[in-house]
């Protein structure tokens, strides 16, 4: 049996180097790191959102060539007064016409409301644009 000399620049057993729990270290840290950030964008979102006015538009009917009527529910604190803007629009999506409406304080929340918007021609259908408390500025306005 021959054995062969070992060469120089090869490890002579196969010992573990510290790089192993080098590795492990970067994973936990890297963890903890996506938790921390999720938890931040969550808070964010969060304090972003909480107070504010929210909607759901539901539908519209068409009830007459100068009326559409448009159905939404809200979300919101039910003691205070919401202001919506509403708009109707024709067949080539121009604004054919637009209300804003106060709906008082309700008893709950989510509460569904239908509301008219007047139109100087034919619309095929209306929606709503945005909504706010009406002792506030409306988000997108100065």
């Amino acid at each position: 049996m021959t054995t062969q000399p070992a060469r120089p620049d090869a490890p002579a057993s196969p010992e573990r180097t510290g790089s192993g729990r080098s590795h492990r270290g970067w994973w936990i840290f890297g963890t903890l790191a996506v938790a921390a950030a999720t938890a931040l964008a969550v808070w964010f979102g969060i304090s972003a959102t909480a107070g504010r006015v929210h909607w759901v538009y539901t539908g519209h009917d068409v009830v007459s060539e100068s009326q559409v009527d448009i159905r939404f529910d809200l979300r919101r604190d039910p003691s205070r007064a919401v202001t919506c803007e509403l708009e109707a629009q024709d067949g080539s999506h121009t604004v054919v016409g637009r209300t804003t409406v106060e709906v008082g304080p309700t008893d709950s929340s989510p509460s569904r409301h239908i509301e008219s918007v007047q139109t100087a021609t034919e619309a095929i259908t209306g929606y709503l644009t945005q909504c706010w408390y009406s002792d506030e500025e409306p988000r997108d306005r100065g």
